[in-house]
């Protein structure tokens, strides 16, 4: 009979691992729990089980099959018909013991910060799996030692065996790490896809129903001019027309700042930023970027930071295409209402016919161009109450202008 121990599962594990911080994650644990059980229940094989699982969700069905293995007596220590005294509160574990081998499995997540990691005993044909028995025993009403040490195969140290087991789960253990994250990545971008499908959902309906209640306010306004030309202007039909006027211009206000994000930034940073990401495309065509600053101090705006990133990424993108070793230029100035940014090239010269075109939906000088980017810069930009404008394109430089007002902050 092996020695009587009377600590808990709990001191075994901490003395096991006292100088060991591996963690294993409970997805690892699940799987190893399987590898040691599967082949039991794949058998019906002659075994004597022990276990304590707070949650058995990912394990279920494994637990099912074991449950209708005529040769598998399986206790659980949550069952108290069996147990005399409850001191493993928060240790997990499953004690195998049968004529093909005997294992032990212990861990417990109470530790971990996440409450999803856990120090880890795992033990095959080992004299500890003995050890382990007795802590359990003596908090059973029923003896199990006839049953326990009549299985085989011998208990005895297996330090070899057993470092090897342990070395090539640390590895799994990694590689499911790894996959965990990816899989925890990939479920977070395919909630904020879903998130965008929802928004671009939502801004179609309004897009559609502003559409429609424009066509509705078209009607109204015709009756309004015919009942004008017959009864004349009066109070009523005044204020009926100006209501219509009034919707109209909310409708336009409410498509043009539909899903929009203002906040205060500081407009120098916002160029430098951007600057930043150009640097790293420019060189393809050995251009370089340049920043001119005739501010002092600050440059306070409330933008959609994103959309004019947008707006400076679509201009500077089509300057650097349209040039070679070039020095492309971006300068920002102010007045008391607005600041100005200045993005100037030296390449060819735009037609002036194209010039015209230049910011009407679906043109494009590309061959395989949608006609977009300049005329949703523009869109971008009305949305923000700034303007974008081409000042010149000659034989020497191209040059556009974007305008944005200052905030009331930077003004004061």
């Amino acid at each position: 009979m092996y020695r009587h121990n009377k600590k808990n599962l709990k001191s075994f594990l901490n003395s096991e691992y006292e100088n060991n911080e591996e963690l294993f994650s409970r997805n690892t644990v699940n799987g190893l729990l399987r590898s040691l059980l599967e082949p039991i229940a794949a058998n019906n094989a002659k075994s004597l089980i022990f276990t304590r699982f707070k949650n058995t969700n990912s394990i279920e069905g494994i637990i099912k099959r074991l449950e209708y293995c005529s040769n598998v007596e399986m206790y659980s220590f949550l069952d108290f018909d069996l147990i005399s005294k409850d001191n493993l509160v928060e240790t997990e574990f499953v004690i195998i013991t049968s004529h093909r081998y005997n294992a032990v499995l212990i861990w417990d997540y109470s530790e971990s910060k996440s409450k999803d990691e856990t120090k880890l005993c795992i033990r095959v044909n080992s004299k500890d799996v003995n050890e382990v028995f007795e802590i359990v025993k003596n908090n059973l009403k029923i003896n199990f030692d006839e049953k326990f040490y009549s299985y085989r195969p011998e208990r005895r140290e297996n330090a070899l065996l057993n470092d090897a087991i342990y070395n090539v789960l640390k590895m799994l253990n990694e590689n499911i790490k790894e996959n965990d994250f990816n899989s925890r990545e990939q479920e977070i971008i395919a909630n904020k896809l879903q998130t965008q499908n929802s928004i671009d959902e939502i801004n179609a309906n309004i897009r559609y129903c502003c559409h429609e209640i424009k066509n509705q306010l078209g009607v109204l306004d015709i009756y309004a001019k015919i009942l004008e030309k017959k009864f004349g202007l009066d109070n009523n039909l005044g204020l009926i027309q100006k209501s219509i006027s009034l919707i109209r211009m909310q409708l336009d206000d409410l498509r043009a700042n539909d899903n929009l994000n203002f906040e205060e930034k500081d407009l120098k940073k916002v160029i430098k930023t951007s600057i930043e990401v150009f640097e790293k495309i420019l060189p393809e065509r050995n251009n370089k970027i340049k920043l001119i600053d005739n501010i002092n101090g600050k440059a306070i705006v409330f933008i959609d930071e994103e959309r004019f990133f947008a707006i400076l990424n679509n201009i500077v993108k089509n300057a650097d295409e349209s040039t070679e070793n070039d020095e492309i230029e971006i300068k920002i100035e102010a007045d008391e209402k607005y600041a100005k940014i200045f993005i100037k090239n030296h390449g060819d010269k735009i037609d002036e016919q194209i010039q015209t075109k230049l910011f009407t939906e679906g043109f494009s000088t590309k061959k395989n161009g949608w006609g977009l980017g300049l005329n949703i810069c523009k869109k971008y930009l009305a949305a923000q109450l700034g303007s974008i404008s081409l000042v010149k394109s000659d034989e020497n430089e191209t040059e556009f202008l974007v305008t944005i007002p200052l905030s009331q902050k930077a003004i004061n």
